[in-house]
């Protein structure tokens, strides 16, 4: 029995104080702070252009990684979630748009009158992938800080 309380009050002390690490970006006009925590799956772009996709990993205070490619945190230019279901829904309906105003070429060059109704309907599809883009909020560094706190 003693074991056994012994054993339960080491797992309560590990969760206790155990720490995850997380990514604090405060906004500079509001003080708003929102947190990105490990295994979240982010899209960073950085300083100089290049754009990282994937779930979120710690090396250092200073460093993060995403699909072992490391990142310091004051090259990062932004910062968004990217939930793999809404990207998935994105490129859905981006292809299925496209797909609608290529048939709506062909139908054209086939002297069909539905070509227009086709040519604008699979536009309005097409252009709703982009509006499912700006759901996630890009996180600038010009609105944004960036921090990596112990949690």
């Amino acid at each position: 029995m003693k074991n056994i309380l012994y054993l339960l009050l080491f797992f309560i002390t590990c969760t206790v104080y155990s720490q995850q690490k997380t990514i604090q970006i405060s906004n500079i006009k509001t003080g708003k702070v929102k947190f990105f925590e490990e295994n979240q799956r982010v899209k960073i772009r950085t300083l100089d252009g290049k754009k990282y996709v994937g779930n979120l990993k710690f090396s250092d205070s200073l460093t993060l990684t995403i699909k072992n490619q490391s990142i310091k945190i004051d090259s990062i230019k932004s910062i968004k979630k990217q939930p793999i279901v809404l990207s998935t829904i994105k490129t859905v309906v981006l292809v299925a748009g496209l797909s609608v105003v290529a048939s709506s070429l062909v139908v054209a060059s086939g002297g069909g009158n539905a070509a227009f109704l086709l040519l604008t309907v699979g536009s309005g599809v097409t252009i709703s992938a982009g509006l499912l883009e700006g759901i996630n909020v890009n996180n600038s560094d010009n609105k944004w800080t960036f921090k990596i706190l112990e949690k």
